[in-house]
């Protein structure tokens, strides 16, 4: 990312000033028509790609090119085109009204820079991917069985891109980061900047630093709180691994180990309600559920991920003899209570989202409760300077979502127009022989390969396009697909051989990234075990009575916990090798429902533990949890 000379950063920096308060004022006070929305919300955020994210490496660091002034010009005119003509775009029927030759060169470039901008911005792989739905776009014609569609003009193709309001580059995924995202990017700036990640940090400081493996455990807590900030795995990683690492290094952890922790940590935060990122915005919008309605039904399977990372560090604790952090070191309880009403913007905006507000009403009424609550203390007040690098932040941050959703909304609509989608789901549901753990294995292993080196949100879009029919055809409800192709997209970011969130934690540890990716996808193993879990146990997504949902948490929770054992190779004493196999076979048992899964399951567990319990380990003698 570039860093600009103070003459380019003044207009960037009234461009963040206006983008910043639009998008505040329009999601307390109502927004313009969708087609006019989107054209000023993409005029805004698709320039900044070109002035602050370089070609190449050569290209200028302080100052953008000409090649990047030029792509800054052409993003404004095809955007603003679509504000001007909005009247006139809102009647053209796709497929039936002429497409103008002004409006075909528009759109092509358009095209082309969103693939750029989202080459230099995000991922070269999601730039290709991009690129090869558009060739197929343009080649339907001419591939074999399912896949072969009837050919695309040259300007009826780029008019499926450009011009309509549902899907493209304008389409509702668009109107998803211009109604919701960005004042949710916003907030999180605000809260980040008031002092209330610092508070979460600390909140996680004082619940988990007696543990045993405390610094770890402090990990895996504040990487939870503070991903209902972020929303985004390696932000988390970054703002809570700088002092969560150096602590879990100086504590035993190897460098290896303190940075998978963080990186798995980091990666739930994307699952962690009440925000859990771009996709549950957009899942809403694609499922029809109430926002509301989906944070609480994710509540559960989040609990999960964490327990099972939670367990994984104890084990490791447990195993290398790793003891508490020093009471002298975790922060006292009246520190914490100087500053508790932090807690108020969280509460504000689940109670709001509770009580039938929109989402992007809820965040509005929270930001400004948070900017007064920051004036409650001098060291987190909000001046000016403070409030300048809020938008600066939110603007740059937004952009980037805002260029992947742009590349997102060009594939959904090729995929949905030309019929892949509903090939490729065929082809899935035929694959499985109508075996539902066969094509949710299926699923899963798409997702993961779709998402190697591509963001989550891109990725969840995608695998849903093309991979919601394969489950829901098995019965699965709607939501719970949605939801097992989500917590896949999120954890491919711990997948190697491209696992980002590990590397950037490894960067902050000092260690080898591509082991520390594979250490991460160890200790990360649970959370692949809790979608499959929601997928057979719809209790864990509050579906049936409390006694129902009470029991499949319990059942899972000790598949859970076992699958750490047998991983890790503790519980109160080191396993051996069929103590650890009791254990994860006790573990794939439990998540299957059943009278009998359950049975053997348990007894396995409980044959395992009993045997581990009875065995002597001197050291473990008078240590604390």
């Amino acid at each position: 990312m570039r860093t600009l000379g103070r003459g380019w950063m003044i207009p960037v920096y009234a461009l963040a000033v206006i983008a910043g308060v639009f998008h505040f004022y329009t999601s307390g006070f109502g927004s313009p028509e969708p087609r006019v929305f989107r054209g000023l919300h993409l005029g805004m955020l698709l320039p900044v790609i070109f002035l602050f994210y370089p070609a190449r490496a050569k290209s200028p660091k302080n100052r953008p090119s000409i090649v990047d002034l030029a792509a800054v010009v052409l993003c404004l005119v095809a955007t603003l085109y679509t504000v001007y003509y909005a009247d006139r775009l809102n009647e053209h029927f796709i497929g039936f009204h002429d497409v103008r030759t002004e409006e075909v060169l528009l759109g092509a470039l358009l095209a082309l820079a969103v693939i750029e901008g989202c080459r230099r911005s995000m991922s070269k792989w999601y730039a290709l991917t991009v690129s090869v739905v558009l060739i197929y776009l343009f080649t339907c014609a001419y591939w074999p069985g399912m896949f072969r569609f009837k050919a695309f003009s040259f300007d009826r193709a780029i008019e499926i891109l450009y011009l309509p309001n549902d899907d493209g580059m304008f389409g509702f995924l668009t109107g998803i980061s211009a109604e919701i995202l960005f004042i949710y990017i916003l907030f999180a700036a605000v809260l980040t900047a008031s002092g209330a990640g610092n508070f979460l940090i600390e909140f996680a400081s004082w619940a988990a630093g007696w543990a045993r493996g405390g610094s770890a455990k402090i990990s895996v807590i504040s990487s939870a709180l503070y991903g209902t900030v972020s929303g985004s795995s390696v932000a988390n990683v970054y703002a809570t691994g700088s002092f969560t690492i150096p602590m879990m290094k100086k504590s035993g952890y190897s460098p290896k180990e303190a940075a998978a922790v963080e990186a798995v940590s980091g990666v739930g935060g994307q699952i962690m309600p009440p925000i859990m990122g771009a996709g549950s915005f957009i899942m809403a919008e694609i499922t029809g559920v109430p926002y509301f309605t989906i944070i609480k039904t994710a509540a559960i399977p989040a609990i999960l991920y964490y327990l099972g990372v939670m367990c994984m560090v104890h084990f490791i604790a447990v195993r290398r003899g790793i003891l508490a952090i020093r009471k002298e070191d975790r922060p006292k309880p009246r520190d914490l209570l100087r500053h508790a009403y932090f807690v108020i913007p969280f509460m504000v905006i689940v109670s709001l989202l509770a009580t039938g507000y929109s989402p992007s009403k809820a965040a509005f009424h929270s930001i400004w409760i948070t900017l007064i609550l920051s004036c409650f203390d001098r060291k987190t007040w909000i001046n000016r300077t403070k409030l300048l690098e809020i938008f600066f932040k939110s603007l740059i941050n937004c952009a980037l979502i805002a260029s992947v959703l742009a590349g997102s909304g060009m594939v959904v609509g090729i995929l949905t127009r030309t019929g892949v989608a509903l090939s490729f789901g065929t082809i899935l549901v035929s694959a499985s022989k109508g075996v539902l753990l066969f094509a949710a294995l299926l699923v899963f292993m798409v997702v993961s390969v779709l998402g190697t080196g591509i963001p989550t949100t891109a990725s969840y879009i995608i695998s849903i396009t093309v991979g919601a029919q394969a489950l829901t055809n098995f019965n699965v409800e709607l939501l719970a697909a949605h939801l097992f192709v989500f917590y896949y997209a999120v954890l491919a970011d711990l997948t190697p051989p491209d696992a980002v969130t590990s590397f950037a934690a490894a960067n902050l540890a000092g260690s080898e990234p591509m082991a520390t990716g594979i250490e991460g996808f160890r200790l990360g193993i649970a959370g692949f075990l809790v979608p499959f879990a929601f997928l057979y146990q719809p209790a864990l997504l509050l579906k049936g009575s409390y006694l129902d949902i009470l029991m499949a948490f319990t059942v899972t929770v000790i598949g859970i916990v076992s699958l750490a054992c047998g991983v890790i190779g503790q519980f109160r004493t080191p396993l051996n090798w069929i103590q650890r196999a009791f254990f994860l076979s006790g573990a794939a048992f439990l998540v299957f429902p059943g009278k009998w899964n359950m049975i053997a399951g348990l007894a396995l567990v409980i044959s395992a533990g009993i045997w581990s319990w009875l065995g002597d380990d001197p050291k473990m003698k008078n240590e604390k949890f």
